[in-house]
């Protein structure tokens, strides 16, 4: 069965290696991937547990040599998917390390059924390789051996042989030659030659080369000295219940006609509910992303850029956004900024994602704004994992209106308005209390619809819309519901509570514009606190450089920099905004 091959895919990029990932997964496959990077192949080998790599690279690369080194304490057959396939004759008999080459690009149809095919017959190999060329051919199988770190014997000929331990040439003689020289004469021999796979392969040198005792081979792993004894006798096959090639056989032992069987993951009951827009620029990505969560009971939205995006959002309501942080025209740090400043929009959970780990952890730092930054190398199944996990303080919300009260939320993080949105949809009756650090607030809904709305300031006391627009610009109010059927006095003249949304937030929208205008236009300068501003230069839009270098570093006011760079009022506006949103700098009258 499928489900009991494990298959890795390691890919420099990780567009095509998602692209693998989601045929495989359609396939039947428990699958993942990840880069060529140590820690990232170590934790995938070490939390996935593999029992086949497909590898994405040439045999003959440095890539291959270092992940090579790196599986020799945990040996899985690697499969490469790479565009020279010359040595295919090589690695057909091999039972260990390069077990296979797939001629690119990727073919699901084809490549799949040969990986089925590859899996069923490791167990049967031999592990033993021969020919009868000449010394060309013996020469390319030297290289092959080295590149590929192999471990085995080679017979040249009646009288010459020689002994590899992971691609390193431990022992060999060819007449009165010995060593290194005795290998070199050996790739100009002509006639049969034999290589033999593993420790046994050695075996016939003990007698060949005069041995009294078994022969012995040392060599060095992970920087200890360790040494071979090799038997007259070659081992007996491992291949008991543990061993990666009897899982493999038993996957494959009668693989089932036509479509390959799947068992289904179970699914997310509130999937349904949750709408999901992914925003990338590169194609494979969005359509792995999409076709996974589709798949999975999600109503999936795609968008190949932030602007793309921000219309999307503007138009349609999701439950979460993943987004990529480098995309031309407008990236994700950009898109970012956009949802947080339109009230429209700016309660919607959203995630980054990113190739470069250290990226994510500084805009962390930076307190960026997204519920979360993922590695593009995360697996779907561990995505879909953290999809819900930003989705469950709300669907938590949701769980809980039916109760009698008493309850605390966080009514900041949940969003105040998707809180009032929540409400309406359910029908709910009852009182809300809210409070933060400087109001409390009460509102009464009745079937659903909010009906009053009351605000209590240090200062003042607010009712209707003034007190709806305190709570709807609140950023970390928290409270609680109690059900009921209060009777206040009608407070929105019984509109819907989507109407007096609808009227109040385009308006607040632009309140927050012209005071925020009107909080530039009188500055001077800005004062910057000199930690976060190195960490803006790293993380920050590479084309905003040039605005942050002369407002910050040359202490030039917002006038003085439009004039210098031919830039638009509205792009210095946006530049001083995040500045300010960030905690980078602060304004100077």
């Amino acid at each position: 069965m499928s489900q009991d091959v494990r298959v890795l895919i390691i890919d420099a990029d990780t567009g095509p290696a998602q692209k693998m990932g989601l045929a495989l997964d359609n396939a039947g496959f428990p699958v993942t991937w990840c880069t060529f990077a140590a820690s990232d192949v170590a934790e995938n080998l070490r939390d996935f547990r593999p029992t086949m790599l497909l590898v994405h690279a040439e045999i003959s690369s440095s890539q291959l040599a270092a992940l090579l080194a790196r599986l020799e304490s945990t040996p899985v057959p690697v499969t490469l998917l790479c565009r020279d396939v010359a040595e295919e004759p090589f690695v057909r008999t091999m039972r260990a390390g390069v077990v296979d080459l797939l001629q690119e690009p990727f073919s699901a149809r084809q490549h799949i059924a040969r990986l089925r095919q590859v899996v069923a017959e490791l167990p049967q190999r031999t592990g033993e390789l021969s020919g009868r060329g000449g010394g060309r051919e013996i020469s390319e199988l030297v290289q092959h051996l080295m590149r590929t770190r192999r471990t085995g014997g080679l017979a040249v000929g009646d009288d010459g042989r020689a002994f590899f331990v992971r691609g390193v040439l431990k022992a060999a003689r060819l007449r009165d030659l010995t060593m290194q020289s005795a290998l070199a004469a050996m790739t100009r021999e002509t006639g049969a030659w034999t290589f033999t796979e593993g420790a046994d392969g050695a075996s016939g040198l003990v007698d060949f080369m005069g041995e009294e005792e078994p022969f012995v081979v040392t060599y060095r792993e992970n920087g200890d000295s360790k040494v071979m004894h090799v038997p007259t006798q070659p081992p007996a096959e491992d291949l008991d219940t543990g061993s990666p090639f009897s899982v493999l056989q038993q996957a494959f032992k009668s693989p089932p006609p036509g479509p390959p069987a799947h068992t289904p993951t179970p699914q997310d009951p509130d999937a349904p509910r949750t709408p999901i827009l992914f925003v990338d620029d590169d194609p494979a990505v969005v359509t792995m992303l999409s076709g996974y969560f589709a798949k999975k009971g999600y109503p999936v939205a795609t968008a190949s850029d932030g602007l793309e995006a921000m219309n999307l959002l503007i138009g349609r309501s999701f439950e979460v956004v993943i987004a990529d942080l480098n995309m031309p025209r407008l990236d994700g740090w950009g898109l970012l900024r956009l949802v947080r400043e339109d009230l429209r929009t700016h309660e919607v959970p959203m995630a980054l994602f990113s190739a470069q780990d250290n990226y994510r952890e500084s805009l962390r730092l930076l307190h960026a704004g997204a519920q979360a930054y993922f590695p593009k190398t995360l697996r779907l199944s561990a995505l879909e994992v953290q999809v819900r996990e930003l989705c469950e303080p709300r669907r938590r919300f949701k769980r809980l209106i039916a109760t009698d009260g008493g309850i605390e939320f966080d009514f900041g993080s949940l969003g105040p308005q998707w809180v009032l949105k929540a409400l309406t949809v359910t029908g709910y009756s009852g009182q809300v209390d809210a409070h933060d650090g400087w109001a409390n607030w009460r509102l009464w809904f009745e079937a659903g619809r909010l009906v009053q709305c009351t605000a209590h300031l240090t200062t003042a006391a607010l009712s209707g819309d003034r007190a709806l627009s305190s709570y709807l610009t609140s950023k970390q109010a928290r409270g609680s519901l109690t059900k009921g059927t209060p009777s206040p006095e009608e407070g929105f003249g019984g509109q819907s509570t989507a109407l007096s949304l609808a009227r109040l937030v385009p308006w607040l929208n632009d309140e927050q514009k012209r005071a925020a205008e009107g909080q530039l236009s009188r500055a001077r300068a800005l004062q910057v606190n000199d930690e976060l501003y190195r960490l803006f230069l790293t993380v920050g839009p590479p084309a905003w450089q040039p605005i942050v270098r002369m407002l910050c570093e040359q202490k030039l006011t917002p006038a003085e920099v439009i004039a210098r760079l031919q830039v638009t009022p509205m792009e210095v506006a946006a530049v001083v905004k995040e500045l300010l949103r960030r905690g980078v700098a602060s304004l100077q009258a």
